[in-house]
């Protein structure tokens, strides 16, 4: 019983770390993509 509950709090974890991962990481792509559109678009 306890090893069902280690495991899944462990997936649970990786799951966690991997949306948070994926969404900090798209979140500073999105921005950099922003200012590289902008600086185009103003020279």
């Amino acid at each position: 019983m306890e090893d069902k509950i280690t495991n899944t709090d462990e997936q649970s974890l990786k799951g966690t770390l991997f949306s948070s991962l994926v969404f900090v990481g798209g979140g500073i792509v999105a921005f950099i993509l922003l200012l590289f559109i902008v600086y185009m678009t103003r020279v």
